[in-house]
């Protein structure tokens, strides 16, 4: 439970914090971050030994602690939100008078790091999309941000997640924050009047868009307040070279005016689609028409074919047009060589090569009956 209106004792903290079990149920690991609005540590859960991130707050200012305190209270309610581009809030609580918010573990990664790799710039345009849904599903429950970032979307696993917005505020009717938050080059011009709605998130989300199309903010200072008087007035320079569906929805997103931005978060992701799916059009080559292959000549009308261009063998020339396919330059094959058949021999030199064989065989035999008698 919060302790309302206990001292942060920020000196006790630094002196236990690494005591297992000083945050009852988890173990204190490294530190992830920190900045002027508190610190965030790594932490493993006693029971079942799974990965969570725990944020402490420092809250010097009294006025401050009690704002935060008071809306501390109404994060049990977000604490059901269970979406795959929001980090889940588990538990909160405070330790030595400092509150902390227990969330899921979503990596050490975040976009601001894709960012800043030019080998990973193709990538932030996904992961921003994904958390624009993550902002979407808190819109939808009343849940303003109002501190968007790049250091605020974890990345694990090809997954953007949003998160810190445990601090986020229920918007009050009249749209007044009770709490100054934001970071200057991120922030809605409307909130240096300390007011903000769901458009103030819509904003911001413009300016993280513009920087990963771009490659930069629109707009940077010598100091905080410069950034924050260039929201509120200067108009945005866009290059030459950016494509005119993005264009038009940064113009939207960015305008100084509320009522001039995207009215929802479901308008601003379904312009954001509409463009990606453009882009993605205009970069494929066009396919170019088949041509259907020259029909095969017909058997019965080969001169039809060879008029029409067809590819296919002439036809042979016929025995009774040789002249006329000679004089169109065909070529005729050789002759084949005659073959010779021996003559055939009449009947009657047949019978008198008998006879003589005949005579011949009859005087050997009577000769060879004289030898024998003699």
């Amino acid at each position: 439970m919060v302790a309302h209106g206990a001292t942060p004792d920020w000196e006790a903290f630094y002196a236990r914090h690494r005591e297992p079990g000083y945050v009852p149920g988890f173990d204190l690991g490294p530190q992830l971050g920190g900045g002027a609005c508190g610190v965030v540590y790594k932490a493993i859960r006693q029971s079942v030994g799974r990965e969570y991130a725990i944020k402490f707050l420092r809250l010097d200012d009294a006025a401050v602690q009690a704002a935060v305190e008071r809306e501390l209270q109404q994060v049990r309610y977000f604490a059901q939100i269970d979406h795959p581009n929001l980090v889940a809030i588990e538990d909160l609580g405070s330790v030595d008078g400092i509150p902390y918010v227990v969330m899921a573990f979503a990596g050490q990664e975040t976009l601001r790091s894709c960012l800043q790799d030019p080998a990973r710039r193709q990538e932030a345009l996904p992961l921003l999309l994904q958390a624009c849904r993550g902002v979407s599903a808190l819109h939808e429950r009343g849940l303003v941000h109002f501190d968007l970032k790049p250091e605020n979307v974890f990345l694990k696993d090809g997954v953007a997640r949003v998160g810190d917005y445990g601090l986020s505020k229920l918007v009050a009717p009249d749209g007044a924050l009770s709490v100054g938050r934001g970071t200057p080059t991120y922030m809605a011009p409307e909130m240096l009047q300390a007011r903000g709605d769901h458009r103030s998130d819509i904003y911001s989300l413009g300016v993280m868009l513009y920087e990963v199309l771009v490659g930069r903010p629109p707009f940077a200072g010598a100091s905080a307040m410069d950034v924050l008087r260039q929201h509120e007035s200067a108009e945005v320079a866009y290059p030459s070279d950016l494509a005119a569906g993005y264009r038009q929805i940064l113009s939207k997103c960015l305008a100084k005016d509320p009522a001039q931005r995207f009215a929802s978060m479901p308008q601003l992701l379904d312009a954001l689609l509409s463009a990606a799916t453009q882009r993605a059009a205009e970069r494929v080559p066009p396919v170019l028409p088949r041509t259907a292959p020259p029909p095969l000549p017909s058997l019965g009308n080969g001169a039809a074919a060879a008029s029409a261009g067809s590819m296919g063998p002439p036809p042979l020339p016929s025995a009774s047009n040789g002249s006329a396919a000679a004089s169109a330059g065909s070529v005729e094959p050789p002759p084949l060589p005659e073959v010779v058949l021996p003559r055939r021999r009449s009947a009657g030199t047949v019978l008198l090569v008998m006879a003589l064989f005949l005579g011949l065989l009859a005087f050997a035999f009577t000769d060879e009956i004289g030898r024998a008698h003699v």
